[in-house]
Order: structure tokens, then sequence, then C-alpha cells
């Protein structure tokens, strides 16, 4: 037995260990998803208060519903033309591309909101926020998974899921850095604390621009003939691997929906009933971040989708008691964090061998697309509607619990039909 555990503890040292070899476009990959997490999230953290301003005219609770449509406009309609755009980048011109023009754009609109004059513009504030708010998420659909196939292809080595989870673990701490700098805004309950919000994100994306001149091309599309990149048809690729972007597109919708009702719909409905406008996520983000690194180590002993099917399994399970009996948002949070994190650990992972390396972005992006297009915003505003109309989070939980029971279902009666295209080491 103490052999046997003294093996186990060997194994995960040397899973911290790789991070001595990885490559500085690695690290260089995690930082721009730390930026790039901020930047997406800052405006939904900062929503609170910058909805009183924007919309001046409403009650606070449909003041909230109107500034998070806001981002479910831009979550369907320019995400996914973004992500498709750069998707076709990613396969024909580079990861490093995708990379670059992403982030300056991403950049820019976001240090530009900060620049936005909303107490001088009243009302009409939120046309600008709205203009900015689908820049961003324009720039996103190339920005945040451009730098999980740029660092997880710089990676070579085979701990799929603690690599895939370290990847996720610095987009959270994004998350954390945009709730502290939002909290300490909100409690200076001023027009200069939300500026400044937004041009950090500004700054925080030029110098991941400038870091990522100076990287490498990955190897694995340095090693590509270029010849069939020229012949591939988006419709045709599209109805070839019809199959294999939904199963991505349903993985993707477990990933967005949860994320959105755990650490955006139930912090809002808490703040709602403690009258505060502290948006307050900080420790139980702290909590999700440990459990991916957690999570990562546990998929490279069980496999990546048993630990996937497993995550999701417990999610559904949970849910609904969690949401009638747990009266404390940050034990309701942690614990539904910690089943989630089975699943978004080693999601990138797992995305990343469903499809040819030639097609990898194209496949990676499409899919990100239409599972934005169709779950991206749409989380908040539809639970906040439940809400408002049943007083319930159980009815509530109805939503997020219909997507994990799909993709429950996938990873358990279909996904083995699909092999993927690179053997995942385990």
């Amino acid at each position: 037995m103490n052999k046997v555990m003294n093996i186990q503890l060997f194994k995960n040292f040397s899973s911290f260990g790789v991070l001595k070899k990885v490559s500085k476009e690695v690290w260089i990959g995690w930082f721009s998803s730390l930026v790039e997490a901020y930047n997406m999230s800052i405006y939904t953290f900062i929503a609170p208060l910058l909805a009183k301003f924007i919309f001046q005219d409403t009650t606070t609770w449909k003041a909230l519903f109107f500034s998070y449509s806001l981002v479910f406009i831009a979550s369907c309609f320019f995400y996914p033309i973004g992500a498709i755009y750069y998707g076709g980048v990613g396969d024909k011109k580079g990861r490093q591309k995708t990379c670059i023009y992403s982030t300056l754009g991403l950049a820019i609109a976001t240090g530009l909101m900060g620049f936005i004059p909303f107490h001088f513009l009243e009302n009409s504030a939120w046309i600008f926020f709205l203009l900015l708010i689908c820049a961003q998420y324009f720039f996103s659909g190339g920005e945040y998974y451009g730098s999980i196939v740029f660092s997880l292809e710089h990676s070579e080595h085979k701990e799929n899921g603690f690599m895939s989870s370290l990847s996720c673990l610095f987009a959270v701490f994004g998350l954390i850095l945009a709730n502290g700098i939002a909290a300490l805004s909100l409690l200076m309950n001023n027009e200069l604390g939300i500026h400044i919000c937004f041009l950090i994100g500004g700054i925080g994306g030029m110098v991941s621009y400038f870091l990522k001149n100076h990287c490498q091309e990955t190897p694995a599309f340095i090693a590509l003939s270029k010849e069939p990149l020229k012949r591939v048809n988006g419709l045709n690729f599209i109805k070839s691997e019809c199959q294999r972007i939904g199963s991505v597109v349903l993985l993707f919708a477990f990933f967005i929906v949860t994320y959105n009702f755990v650490f955006i719909f139930l912090p809002l409905i808490y703040l709602e009933r403690n009258g505060t406008q502290i948006f307050d996520t900080f420790n139980s983000l702290i909590a999700y971040g440990i459990s991916l690194v957690a999570a990562g180590l546990i998929a490279d002993r069980l496999g990546v989708e048993q630990a996937m099917l497993k995550g999701v399994k417990l999610f559904s399970i949970a849910l609904i008691p969690l949401c009638y009996f747990c009266d404390n948002l940050l034990i309701l949070q942690v614990t539904l964090a910690a089943c989630i994190s089975l699943v978004i650990a080693p999601i990138h992972s797992w995305i990343l061998h469903q499809f040819e390396v030639q097609n990898r972005c194209r496949g990676i992006f499409i899919s990100s697309a239409i599972a934005a297009s169709i779950f991206g915003g749409s989380t908040v505003p539809i639970c906040l509607m439940i809400f408002e109309k049943f007083h319930s989070l159980v009815a509530c939980s109805i939503y997020p619990l219909i997507v994990s029971i799909g993709s429950f279902a996938y990873l358990t009666f279909y996904r083995k039909k699909l092999k993927p295209c690179l053997i995942v080491q385990e």
C-alpha cells in the first residue's frame, strides 16, 4: 500500500515538474488567457454598478437585465463571426497570427470602454458600450481558443489534463483579478473607478500583444504541408465533420452554461437578496482555481473522458438538491465548481484532439461559434426571467440541468463512435 502511495505521489510531483520544461510560448499563451479572461469578464463584474448609470430610467432589476442583454447580443452575433473568421486565419496563416491580431483588437476595444463618458451621456451611454462589447466578442472569437491552441501545441508533454487545467487556471487568475478590481471600484462608487477597470484591461492586452510578437509558430503548424490548406472549403468541412463539431458544441455548451450559472447568475441573486452592490465571487474563484488543478491531475490518472463523465454526472445529481437546501452562496458555488472542474479542466486537451491538425483551428472555432451563439449570453438573461417569474433557484437550475444531461448522454452513449484524430496519451 505504501509503495502504491509513493508511486502516486511521485506521479503528482512529476506533473508539476513539467512546468520547468515548458517554453516561453506556453507561458505567454497562458498569460494571454489571463488577460483575455480579465477583459471579457470585467464588464460582467462591474455591471451592477454601471447599470444604474447607463439605464437610469428603469428599476434596478430591469437595469441589470438590460445590462447583461448587451452581452447576450454580442455573444450571439459577433463572437461567432470572429470565431469563424479567425478559425480560417489560424489554419491558413498560423496560430501566432491569430493570437496577435485578435489580442490587439481586444485590447483596443476594452481600453476604449474606459474612455466612455457614461455619466455625461446618461441614457445614451449603453449604445457605446454595446458597440465596444460587440468588438470585444468579435476579437475574443479568435483570442481565447487561439491562445489555448497556441500554448497546448507548444507543449509536448503527455500530462494532457494537467496542462489543459493550467490554461484554465490562468483564465481564472484573470477572473479573480477582474473581480477584485471591480469590487474596489464598486466600493469607490464613482465614475473614475469604472474607467480604471477598463483601462487596466487595455494595458494588459497591449502587453500580451507585444509578447506574442516575439513568439515562434507552433511546431504542429510548421510541420504541416501547406498544399492541403489551400483546398479546404468551409462548408464542405462542416458537412464532413458535423458529428465532431456537434460533440464539441455539446461540451462547450456545458462549459459556458455552468460557468455563467455558478459565477454570474448565482451572485446576482444573492446580491439582490442582500441589497448590496458588491459582486463577490473572489473566494469562490480561488476555490475554483484549486479545483481545476486537482481535476487536471485526476484526468491524467483516470483518463480525460472518464474524468469529464464523472464531472457531468456529479453536477447533474447535485444541482437541484444544492439549489433547494443550500442558502450559503460560497458553499453552493464551491461545491458546484468542484463538479464542473472535472469537465472544464481537461476540456481544452480533449477538443485539441477532435480535429486533424490542418483543420484544428477551424473545427474548434466553428464549434465555439455555434455554442456561443446559442448559449453564450443566454444563461443569465434566461435565468433572470425564470427567477423573476417563479422566485425559485430550483426552477432556474432546470436550464443548466438540461444542458448537463445532454452532455452526460453524449459522453455515455455516443462518444465511442468518434475516435480522436490524435490519441490522447494517458
